[in-house]
């Protein structure tokens, strides 16, 4: 078991338990006590989690990745700038697109020719009031319970909401891309209601940089062979792009 894969057990302990030692965890991945303290304080700064004496607890909430909202600390910035550019190049006159909260996707707008005219659909307060300043837009701000730490919108009346629109495309972010093909997010909620726009929208691109690719986290939300295409950096690995042959995903290099 490599890192990346203890990680992610560790996690579903604390979903599952609420709480763990540094002893137990040592022992059930056969591993030293350092090895797990010093996962447990990368798994902190994270997640949140707390970390304790003995161990980490999560409590009684859910497990949340504590992705930062701040645009002036988005890691791998000139690389979500090149494929946010690239995704704003797709969008059509006359469709309806869905904009999703991650923290590439946020940027899009500032690609977009002023001159599309579009529908656009979103569950995050400041792309909705971005794409305010577009004339020819229409947009539409999904409702539901408002998560404070992310600005958007989420649960059952926000998944509720989007079932009901049909989509011409769909532009979602990631946490990760597993060596399964599988999609994950970094909170269940959102998981979720990714998942609900894959019975909605003709088409969807996942935009993602090259370092969430052969990567886990804890919320499953779809699988790359029913995306129609990745956009990510020129910096994709050969592991990388083996993964996408193997399930013919259509992958779209942003230069």
């Amino acid at each position: 078991m490599n890192k990346s894969e203890r990680h992610l057990a560790i996690l579903e302990i604390l979903q599952n338990h609420h709480k763990v030692s540094v002893e137990n965890l040592a022992e059930r991945f056969h591993t030293s006590l350092m090895t797990i303290r010093r996962d447990l304080n990368e798994l902190a700064e994270q997640y949140n989690i707390t970390r304790t004496h003995g161990g980490a607890m999560l409590g009684n909430q859910p497990l949340v990745r504590m992705v930062s909202f701040d645009e002036s600390r988005i890691e791998h910035r000139e690389e979500k700038e090149k494929i946010a550019s690239k995704a704003a190049g797709l969008i059509r006159n006359g469709q309806r697109i869905y904009i999703d909260s991650g923290s590439t996707t946020r940027i899009m707008l500032d690609y977009l020719n002023p001159e599309t005219k579009a529908v656009l659909l979103c569950n995050h307060l400041g792309i909705a009031q971005h794409a305010l300043n577009f004339d020819n837009l229409s947009v539409i701000m999904l409702g539901g319970e408002m998560i404070r730490l992310s600005n958007c919108s989420s649960g059952v009346i926000t998944e509720e909401q989007i079932m009901k629109y049909s989509l011409d495309t769909a532009f979602i972010g990631a946490a990760a891309i597993g060596s399964d093909g599988n999609l994950y997010d970094g909170y269940s909620p959102e998981a979720r209601f990714k998942s609900r726009l894959f019975s909605v929208a003709r088409n969807i691109y996942l935009l993602v940089d090259s370092t969430k690719i052969n990567t886990y986290d804890i919320n499953e939300f779809g699988h790359i062979s029913k995306l129609t295409g990745v956009i990510t950096d020129g910096n994709i690995d050969r592991d990388g792009m083996n993964l996408m042959r193997r399930y013919n995903v259509n992958v779209i290099i942003a230069e």
